[in-house]
Order: C-alpha cells, then structure tokens, then sequence
C-alpha cells in the first residue's frame, strides 16, 4: 500500500526532477544507489514518491548527481 503524504504533489515534482537529471547525465537508479549508498528500491520509492526522502538524502543525491540540492528542489 503506498502512503499518500500532505505534501504528495510536491513529493512527485521532486521524484521527476530527480529522475530529469539523473536521465540527463546518463546515471541509473543501480548507479545513484550506489553513489548514495543506498538501497535501489529507496531510490526508486523516492523517485515514484511512495516515501518521503529527508533533508540528507537530497542533499546526498545532489552530490552524486553534482548538483546543489536546491537545483533538484527547484522546478516549475
């Protein structure tokens, strides 16, 4: 069962700008995992927005994509 969280549509915004820029620089789910020492399935949860990624796990996903978090925070 996926929680939907109060804050689901900006969750989603934030899934697809990862998943944008993960695309852009040619990196896979397998591969950012790895670079986050985390778990493939918690990159894809956070991706699809079944969780709530914490502050720290931008940020750690920033740095593996070589973006500022705030550029995976920021979208229209």
């Amino acid at each position: 069962m996926i929680k939907n969280y109060r804050d689901q549509e900006y969750l989603i915004k934030v899934g697809k700008r990862i998943v944008e820029i993960r695309k852009e620089k040619g990196i896979t789910q397998e591969k950012l995992a790895e670079l986050c020492e985390l778990e493939v399935r918690q990159i894809g949860r956070i991706e699809r927005a079944e969780t709530n990624a914490t502050i720290s796990i931008v940020k750690a996903i920033g740095t593996a994509l070589d973006v500022q978090a705030s550029e995976i925070l920021d979208f229209d």
